[in-house]
Parts: C-alpha cells; structure tokens; sequence
C-alpha cells in the first residue's frame, strides 16, 4: 500500500535546505576524512610489517647488547643491541631490533628484550633484498591489521551520511510517493550499528583486560613474591602533554639481587599509567630519593618483574572505566538485532500483503525494561566517571587542608544529578520484575475503519497490578528548526480506551475491541512529519515501579472504496 505525502515547499524552505545539506556535508566529511586517513596510515603500517616476513633469513653475530638512555622523556629506556653480518661476502653492522623504535617506559620490558641476544651469540637477522644495509632481528606481526575497523567505522558513517544527504531524488524528497513497508524495513542502517556495537565491545574488553584484570592478576600473584632489598638510582615525576592536557608518572629506578645477579625495575605499582594529579605523584617521589634504601618484591619466574608497592590502590578502579564501551556496544548490538528483527518481519510477505480477517501479529514493545536498565546504567556510568575526577579533587583538596570552597560548590549539583541516576538504577532494576503485557493485535496491519481486536496477557505476577488502563493513541510528531537548535512539537489527535479496570481476573489477560475512526489520520512518515500510532500499557503497582509499556502498530489508510 502506497500513500502520497506533500508538503508546501517554498524558498524560504529550499535555502534552508541548502543549508542543511552543506552542513551536514562538513559534519560527515569530517568523518570521512578523518576515517581514510587514519584507515591509509594503518594500511600503510601493515603493508610494511607484512613486508618484513619476506626479508631474507640471514646469521649473524651480536656484538653488545644493553638498556640505553633513549632521550625520549615519554619513553626512557631503548634496548639497544648491535649485531654483525654478511651478504654476499660484505659485512654489515646492525642495530635494529625490529621496525619500529625499541624505546619502553618500563625498564624491564627494556631489560627482556636486550637479555634475549647475549653478547657473543649467534642468531638469525633478517635482511631487506633490496637494501642489504637494512635488518631486523625481529619480524614485525602485524598487529595494526586489527585496528582497521575503527577508521573504517568512521568511514562507513562519514560516506553513508554523504550518501543519504546527496543521493539522487533527495531534493525531492517531501513529494515522492512512500511505503509503509518500506519505511519500516529501513535502508540497513542495523549493520552499521551492528558494526559499531562490535567494535565498541571488542576495544572495550581489550582495555579493561589491560588495565584491570591483568594488574588485578599480577598483584593476586605478588603475594607470594619474595620481599628483597634495593637501592633507589633515580626517581622523578615524568610528564605527557598532549592537547587534553598535561597527565604524570611516577617513575623510581632502583637496583636489586635475586639469584646472583643484579637487576633493575622503574616500576612502581601495577597499574603505572601517566595520569593528571603531579603533587599527589611528586609525594610518592619524594619518598625515594636517589640512594634510598628499601624494599621490593621480585617475581621468582621472571626477576625482570619487580615491584615497590603490591598494595591495592583506589587507582585501580579506573580501570573498570572500559566497561562503559562494552555496556555501550553491547545496547548497539542489541538494538541492532531489534531492528533486523522488525525489518524481516517487515519483509515478510504474510505481513506486507492485504490484511486478512483471520490474520494476526504479535506486538513488540518500543522499549523494554531491560534496555531502560542498560540505558539508565550507561548514562550513569559516564556521568558518575566524570564527575568522580571532580569528587575526587575535592577530597583531596580537603584532605590536605587546602579545600577549595568554590570547587566544591560546583562540584555538588554534579554529584547530586549523578545520586540520581544511581537511584534511577534501583529503580529500573525493580522494575525488571514487573509482569510482562504480551499483545497480540487482529488484524495484524489495521485500517482506518476496521474493528481492531486486542488481546493481552502478562507474564509474571499480574496479580500484584492494582489498576489496569490500555489505550490505543494516534499523535503527530512535528520536527522544525528553531534557529540552530532542532525541536519536536508532538500533539495526540487520538486515544481509544481499550480498558480501564481494578479487577484482578480482567488484569491477568483479556480481549478487547475498538473501532478506529475514518475520520483520523493513518500512519506515515514525512522529512519533518510523522503519524505515529501506539498502543499504551500502564500498570499501577503499590509502593512498586509501575508497568509502562508502549506498542507501535502501524494503520493503514482507508480502503480505496470506502474513501469515495
């Protein structure tokens, strides 16, 4: 079924879209070049890591092999490993481990790699043929491969919006003739979140396994870790700046014994990332002066590994920060899936074709209170991870007795909306409890015109709803803009009361019918216009979350006979 959607355009109209377009245009040009550059650079990087694999196997002979002083503030400490070897009877001295730098912020890392090529010994380096000069001792494995999708991700978004505002026909798009069918089963826009849900799931988990499991582990495991003297050789506050600011790190070197040798470690904890606070770093520094005798605790299996402090730090909890990218990408795949589904059944034949007497269709809820949970615990996340920098400044300001009033005044309404989210989360956990309405409508896709038959049942424990009201709702949304501000006006032109009860045994399930009016409007959706109609499900439940639950239904126009 087809039906004719029109609007007035005026010039007025036309410059205003024009302008929107070009808009539009920087926004998702943006997206697409900063995709494809990214996406270049990353190619370009696994091309030339793949390219290493097919460097010529070659003996060599290594000649010293040590931890340096890079220069680098960011990344102190460069294996640094000089190797000999020959190619067609000329002899070549070498000094790359691998393609890239060998530069660490961790002196062991450093330390584990220069131990693998003792002086003296042989191994295989491996030898660009087209650049004898040119080694490697190490291959790179292309890891960078992995990192493709996101640049690519951006892309997709980038080009398909382009696509959208540009595509052909599009100026025309407040005339053209519309499906219901085909506005429902979309354009694919599902894999794209799809896409993107995986991605957010995928780089989440990858951060929180390296910032939080793993250190978790290691400090479970620094336990049983022998206790050993060492001596402080140097410590300082190491500083990264970037445009988001200025973060810090507390770097201590220090030197220890552990089964006959002498070994260095700069590592502090185990989560030494840099971070923004110097002064709180610049008090654990002071602590460990050059010369500073102290102890640490050595891991027997890898005495590269050491570290000064194995108690559990408030710090550690950041590292559950990457959780909110898979609760995020999680709710993406999930409505992703929820989309796909409405658009197969979209699709299906026995839905699109002309309603028969006898055919019917179960409805599905706009919104389910497990996705409200998700959603109000994402929010809460995010906001509550911000504002516990503030909170977190604040507490230390008081802590040092230089509290900083104006600070904290700021800081309270912050903390107070995120006390409500955190009481929006109870709440929509309750309601994850709730009885479930199940509906099923008759006929599956309705005409203005026709007897409509309802039916319900809840799943749960209905008998715990003290009063009952189903309403089918027809309301206008209007989509404008208000200087560079976009507003949605909605107005119902339509509510049809199914049921309004307080008696347990029509609560549990029930049917009911409605005729729905010829002279209303059907559904459709326009650039800025749409026809929405929905059938509302409200529960009331003593001292509880009450049901709240909305069922989009699609009405069709007038038969072609009844219109004349």
């Amino acid at each position: 079924m087809r039906i004719s959607i029109s609007s007035g355009d005026s010039e007025g109209t036309g410059c205003r879209s024009v302008f929107g377009k070009l808009v539009g245009s920087v926004f998702f040009g943006l997206f697409l070049g900063m995709g494809l550059f990214f996406l270049v650079m990353l190619i370009g990087e696994t091309v030339r890591d793949v390219a290493t694999w097919r460097w010529d196997p070659t003996p060599c002979t290594i000649v010293s092999s040590e931890v340096v002083d890079s220069g680098d503030d960011e990344q102190p400490f460069e294996a640094s490993v000089r190797y000999r070897y020959a190619v067609d009877g000329q002899e070549h001295l070498g000094d790359r481990v691998s393609r890239r730098a060998n530069t660490e912020s961790d002196f062991g890392k450093a330390q584990r790699r220069a131990l693998r090529y003792e002086q003296d010994s042989e191994t295989t380096c491996y030898v660009d043929p087209a650049d004898p000069s040119r080694a490697v001792l190490e291959r790179s494995v292309p890891w960078t491969a992995l990192m493709v999708l996101l640049p690519l991700v951006f892309v997709v978004i980038g080009g398909g919006g382009l696509f959208v505002i540009w595509r052909p026909g599009r100026a025309q798009a407040d005339q053209e003739t519309v499906s219901i069918s085909q506005g429902a089963r979309g354009q694919g826009g599902h894999r794209v979140l799809l896409v993107m849900g995986l991605v957010f799931v995928v780089v989440g988990v990858v951060v929180f396994v390296a910032v939080f499991m793993l250190p978790m582990i290691r400090l479970v495991r620094a336990i049983s870790w022998p206790e050993v003297p060492c001596t402080v050789i140097s410590s300082t506050v190491r500083s990264h700046t970037s445009d988001d600011g200025t973060t810090y790190k507390i770097d201590i070197l220090y030197e220890y014994e552990y089964s006959g040798r002498t070994w260095r470690s700069n590592r502090y904890g185990f989560l030494d990332v840099s971070s923004s606070g110097y002064a709180g770093k610049k008090e654990v520094v002071d602590q460990y002066p050059p010369g500073t005798e102290g102890r640490c605790w050595v891991d027997p299996e890898d005495p590269t590994r050491a570290v000064l402090d194995r108690s559990f730090r408030p710090t550690y909890l950041l590292g559950l920060l990457p959780l909110i990218f898979v609760l995020a990408g999680g709710a993406l795949v999930a409505h992703s899936r929820k989309v796909a589904r409405k658009n197969r059944r979209s699709a299906d034949p026995a839905v699109i074709a002309e309603p028969s007497g006898g055919e019917s269709v179960e409805l599905e809820s706009s919104t389910s209170p497990a996705a409200k949970f998700f959603g109000i615990v994402l929010v809460a996340l995010v906001w509550n991870g911000i504002v516990s920098v503030l909170v977190w400044q604040v507490i230390k300001g008081w802590q040092s007795g230089r509290p900083d009033w104006f600070l904290t005044i700021f800081t309270v309404p912050f903390v107070l909306v995120g006390l409500g989210l955190a009481v929006g989360i109870f709440y929509f956990a309750l309601a994850l409890a709730n009885p479930r309405p199940n509906l099923v409508l008759l006929p599956a896709q309705p005409r203005l015109g026709d007897d409509l038959r309802v039916e319900w049942r809840f799943t749960g424990r209905s008998s715990r709803i003290n009063h009952l009201t189903i309403v089918i709702e027809g309301k206008e949304e209007a989509t404008y803009q208000r200087g560079t501000d976009t507003h949605t006006d909605t107005e119902v032109f339509a509510t049809l009361g199914l049921i309004d009860t307080v008696n347990y045994w029509e609560i549990g399930k029930g049917v009911a019918e409605v005729f729905l009016p010829e002279d209303t409007m059907h559904s459709f959706a326009a650039l800025h216009n749409k026809i929405v109609w929905s059938i509302k499900v409200e529960g009331e439940i003593h001292r509880w979350p009450d049901v709240d639950d909305e069922f989009p239904i699609a009405v069709l126009p007038l038969k072609p006979e009844a219109a004349r």
